[in-house]
């Protein structure tokens, strides 16, 4: 039954095949079960990502600690990750489209987790991170380097990971924050948590908009250099909701809702008078059960999206483009440890549904397609000399109804020198499945595709030390990458473009990570930067005349780093930040660039504590030196820019009290 669903065919039936899977998802974890009592604590009580925990100390990690979420916790996901981390974002002007480049990999090479499930865009391939508000996580974190052996498609330069971290009897928490700030926008967002003894609760919503009319500097203007931006203003809002059930000591279950409606107007910076909107509307449901007791440890993962995706375009032939995906995605993980060794294996089917309806003034038309994945993976770990010498080994295979997907692992060796000192390596083979919009697009797809195959090695030390009140933190990478069967769009003998697997990249370079904190009494300290050098260069010829071969890539910046310094006393912080881009390339020959630019971000707040209401004040200035910079060619960033609000939340712990001050926030955060 499962050679003939995965048969290579336009039109078939997998529901047979989709409740055999479930039924031995199901039948691997109820073996395991016995009857328990709540006379054992549960170990933990959110584990969303096992993968992960179990083998990311061999890569390249970034975590985003509470403190910097709590003053990003305004923006979106692209300016949080544009401000605190190396990964460049490519921005196309303020709230609007914004993607990913990790390692000098395009935006379709980057995987983004949601509680472990890889949300990105079937159609697309890539996520718009402009979409996504900070203030509905509590953990993000980055994955550098490949990881599909774990992930799977698109895990080529790197995984943005989202969650949340719940815990049981926590008691009451909630939390209102205001703000305005410039260009007429307004911002409002609230959380309530309920947490017992047996059941959390946790809401969170949010609704921002503006008219989003900042003014820039047009340069190749010879009459006025002084703009505003027309037809920009956004609406954004949304809602998370979820439910977490502690079934036994061993078991829990949790449920997610997220929902996500985004309108924005995208501005002309050319002078066309050309008027566009998109609307991005999500709706992500997840359901996990997560069993674990003793040596063995078990999540089944359900999660269902509905993303709709709806375009227009007045110049374009008064152009209407809406597009629908629905993704089921149902997957067992199992970790079983023994002494030294440990083990993973799972399983996961994947499934996409798409419906497109493209109309203007010459074409209407409309087509669905349907993709169906089913991956087998499993990873093996062993820990010698009290776990001072770590090796891992991980492969993964998976099978699709449209095309042929390539057997990819990856394998790392940590060693601990001594005890602050460590060394690591790592070597894996990553993939990238082309998008249906590869496949199909009309006019111009590609039914013959093959994935993007990607070969990695990398290497690294990574200083952990504590002296006193002093913490020292420093990771140094190294990496080298190779990418064939890249997919590039090319001009056709119909005169329109086509995407061909032609193109070869060959990426390496430096990664560097610092940080300094001090912690004594009410004050606290912390100095960081962090380095990027990333050399990404096209290695074939894809046309007669093509001068790219040698060249850096397109929108990869050489040289990108970061550094700031978070400084708190008593009831009072502060936060400032420096980002560097250096040279962007926007012709393939590199003949033609984006100036270098430097951002300073300057961030102030004062909290105070009402009996058990807690207030803060925080004030934001964005783009402290009213730099006149852009990300990508014709699209102009905001000069400096404010924002001004209030957060007041009340709390009810059960455990342990509110945190009252400076002091006692960042020894929560550090726990």
């Amino acid at each position: 039954m499962l050679s003939n669903c995965l048969n290579i065919k336009p039109t078939y039936n997998c529901k047979s095949t989709v409740i055999t899977i479930l039924s031995f998802i199901f039948s691997i974890t109820l073996l395991a079960q016995k009857k328990d009592t709540l006379s054992y604590q549960l170990q933990e009580v959110t584990i969303s990502s096992n993968k992960q925990r179990l083998f990311e100390s061999f890569k390249k990690k970034q975590f985003l600690d509470s403190l910097v979420l709590r003053n990003y916790s305004t923006t979106t996901l692209s300016d949080l990750l544009a401000n605190q981390s190396t990964i460049h974002i490519k921005s196309y002007g303020n709230a609007n489209i914004a993607t990913t480049s990790i390692r000098g990999g395009n935006a379709n090479q980057t995987a983004l987790l949601w509680n472990g499930l890889n949300i990105q865009n079937a159609m697309l391939g890539q996520p718009d991170l402009s979409i996504i508000p900070s203030t509905l996580f509590n953990q993000v974190s980055l994955e550098f380097g490949g990881g599909s052996t774990m992930w799977g498609s698109g895990a080529i330069g790197g995984c943005i990971m989202l969650s949340n971290k719940l815990k049981f009897n926590e008691g009451f928490k909630t939390n209102l924050q205001m703000s305005v700030g410039s260009f007429e926008t307004k911002r409002i967002n609230s959380s309530v948590l309920l947490s017992y003894k047996k059941i959390i609760s946790n809401t969170n919503v949010f609704y921002n908009t503006s008219e989003n009319n900042y003014n820039y500097i047009d340069t190749s203007s010879k009459d006025t250099k002084h703009k505003q931006t027309k037809h920009a203003s956004y609406s954004h809002k949304g809602l998370m909701q979820e439910l977490a059930f502690l079934i036994n000591a061993y078991q829990t279950m949790h449920v997610r809702l997220w929902y996500n409606l985004m309108n924005r107007n995208i501005p002309d910076f050319l002078g066309t008078n050309q008027t566009k909107n998109q609307t991005d509307e999500n709706l992500k449901s997840n359901l996990e059960w997560n069993y674990h007791k003793h040596r063995i440890q078990s999540i089944i993962r359900l999660g269902f999206f509905n993303d709709q995706l709806n375009y227009k375009d007045s110049l374009a032939q008064d152009l209407i483009s809406k597009s629908t995906i629905k993704t089921l995605i149902a997957e067992n993980d199992n970790i079983y440890k023994f002494n030294i060794h440990r083990f993973n294996i799972g399983i996961n089917y994947t499934g996409y549904k798409t419906d497109l309806l493209f109309n203007n003034l010459d074409t209407n038309y409309s087509n669905s397609h349907t993709l169906h994945k089913l991956a087998l993976f499993a990873a093996y770990q062993l820990n010698l000399f009290n776990s001072k010498l770590q090796y891992h080994l991980s492969v993964r295979k998976e099978f699709s109804n449209q095309l042929t997907i390539p057997f990819t692992g990856s394998s790392g060796l940590k060693y601990q020198l001594i005890k602050p000192l460590s060394l690591k390596i790592n070597a894996n083979k990553s993939f990238r499945q082309p998008t249906l919009n590869d496949l199909y697009w009309k006019p111009g797809g590609n039914p013959n595709l093959k994935s993007e195959d990607s070969y990695e090695l990398e290497g690294g030390i990574e200083l952990n030390h504590n002296i006193k009140k002093v913490q020292l933190k420093f990771e140094a990478t190294y990496f080298n990458r190779h990418v064939k069967n890249q997919i590039i769009w090319l001009p056709s003998s119909g005169g329109y473009w086509s995407p061909r697997n032609i193109a070869e990249v060959y990426g390496r370079g430096t990664e560097t990570s610092t940080e300094l904190a001090y912690h004594y009494k009410d004050v606290y300290i912390k100095l960081y930067f962090n380095s990027s050098y990333v050399l990404s260069t096209n290695q074939v010829k894809m046309s007669e005349n093509d001068n790219s071969v040698g060249r850096q890539l397109i929108y990869t910046p050489r040289y990108s780093g970061l550094g700031g310094i978070s400084f708190y006393y008593k009831n009072f912080g502060l936060f400032f930040n420096n980002h560097y881009t250096g040279y962007q390339f926007t012709s393939t020959d590199n003949s033609s660039w984006i100036t270098p630019y430097l951002i300073g971000n300057l961030k102030l707040s004062y909290h105070y504590t009402f009996s058990t209401i807690k207030t803060e004040l925080f004030a934001h200035i964005n783009n402290l030196y009213n730099k006149n910079y852009m990300v990508v060619a014709n699209m102009p960033m905001p000069l400096r820019n404010y924002e001004v609000g209030l957060r007041i939340s009340y709390s009810k712990i059960k455990k342990a009290k509110q945190p009252t001050s400076i002091n006692e926030l960042i020894q929560s955060t550090n726990k």
